[in-house]
């Protein structure tokens, strides 16, 4: 079976959206040496200050801030990387400049932050078929961007911050199939990482599991890789990953083989 033995998306109380003083390095590593886990990565929110255009939110969380977890933990038991979580604009606008991608050991990028009206999310895209449209566009653009796509992971692919004004399932029954299939193609050819995230399979999600797994589906016949993310920003979400992420994986049928592993 896909071993879940590592977390590649975890943020700490550096992050604006976590502010918990106990979400720290080393209770996370604790946690992870605890539950047998092999590797983790630290991954706070970030917006390069080389990078014009933050917002209001991101601006503060900028390389010094995040840095401010380092020097991480040494050895393997567990291997604790450096990484963060930047943001995608669409067009070629990401929040990190290509001058620092050799500071990071992994890079995720979501491209469903959509709750940013008028900054990742154009207010006029304001139903579940616009909404599609403009996650696969996304897709399909941030896929040509000259990323170092060895040590790259496509966030949270299922999100319910992609369309909180009604039901998520809506705007993944309107994705096309076939524009889909070519985006994870391009993402398998790259050799992307596609983030299995414990908190997107949280609730009531099975009751549109066809929907909901439509795009990881979609990933897997590509032949893409994948990984397990927390997303955790409070030491009480870090073991959801074993409680959500199996059952996902059984119904997708992931074995060892699909791991995506940071080299």
């Amino acid at each position: 079976m896909f071993s879940i033995d590592h977390d590649y998306h975890i943020h700490t109380h550096l992050s604006t959206c976590s502010g918990d003083p106990e979400q720290t390095v080393e209770n996370i590593t604790r946690f992870a040496r605890q539950n047998g886990m092999h590797t983790i990565c630290i991954t706070d929110h970030l917006w390069d200050d080389s990078v014009p255009g933050a917002s209001a939110w991101y601006r503060p969380q900028n390389i010094a801030h995040i840095q401010q977890s380092l020097p991480l933990p040494k050895g393997e038991n567990p291997r604790v990387l450096f990484g963060c979580e930047t943001e995608y604009l669409g067009g070629t606008k990401l929040g990190l400049s290509p001058e620092h991608f050799d500071l990071f050991d992994f890079i995720i990028v979501p491209l469903n932050h959509f709750h940013m009206i008028d900054f990742v999310r154009p207010s006029s895209y304001d139903t579940p078929e616009k909404i599609a449209d403009l996650l696969l566009t996304r897709m399909e653009e941030v896929a040509r961007l000259p990323l170092p796509w060895h040590k790259v992971g496509i966030a949270h692919p299922t999100c319910s911050l992609v369309f909180r004004e009604g039901n998520e399932a809506d705007v993944y029954r309107a994705m096309d199939p076939e524009r889909l299939a070519g985006a994870m193609k391009t993402f398998s050819d790259k050799g992307a990482g596609i983030e299995l995230n414990s908190s997107s399979f949280s609730g009531d999600w099975r009751q549109h599991e066809n929907e909901h797994l439509k795009i990881y589906r979609a990933a897997r016949d590509a032949g893409c890789k994948f990984y397990c993310g927390s997303d955790s920003h409070k030491p009480k979400a870090l073991s959801r990953t074993f409680r959500n992420l199996p059952i996902v994986i059984g119904l997708l049928g992931l074995k060892d083989e699909h791991v995506f592993h940071i080299s």
